[in-house]
């Protein structure tokens, strides 16, 4: 049994200071943790082939690119490239997939190599779509995605 005196006395300070430091650094992970949550709900929605969901949470998410990691740019613009290549919508399909390549060629581990494989599979196939489909050049917006220094990203 524990006596009213030892119930009754104050927790010792360095329990209330631990308390404040892990309240602390739990405040300060919780950005980082939830930062790419958007890339990973519209990933998610297309790898389980929910691709109008998937381009609908990328297309509201959008904006917050200009406050992104790399990892989570590339990402975004392989896995919004991807769903618009599912679409059947190649001019954008190949933009946003040039978005992902230019950011992988200035940093290349913003994509794991799982990834990085489906943005190469995905590049193939943006090339080898309907011949009716605008041809490509060396101008095309593959050659020309926007550089990692801009935070301007490429419009649906």
């Amino acid at each position: 049994m524990c006596s009213a005196a030892v119930r009754s006395r104050p927790c010792p300070t360095s329990w209330r200071l631990g308390g404040v430091a892990v309240s602390l650094l739990l405040l300060a992970l919780l950005p980082s943790a939830c930062g790419g949550h958007y890339v990973v709900r519209g990933t998610h929605l297309y790898e389980q082939a929910h691709y109008v969901e998937a381009a609908e949470v990328f297309e509201q998410t959008e904006p917050r690119l200009a406050s992104s990691s790399n990892a989570e740019r590339a990402r975004f613009g392989l896995y919004r490239g991807a769903t618009f290549l599912k679409l059947g919508d190649v001019l954008h399909a190949a933009r946003w997939l040039g978005y992902s390549r230019s950011i992988l060629n200035s940093d290349p581990r913003a994509l794991d190599a799982a990834d990085a494989a489906l943005l190469d599979t995905s590049l193939a196939a943006v090339g080898n779509v309907d011949p009716a489909a605008p041809a490509r050049n060396d101008r095309s917006e593959l050659a020309t995605a926007p550089p990692i220094a801009s935070d301007a990203a490429p419009t649906h």
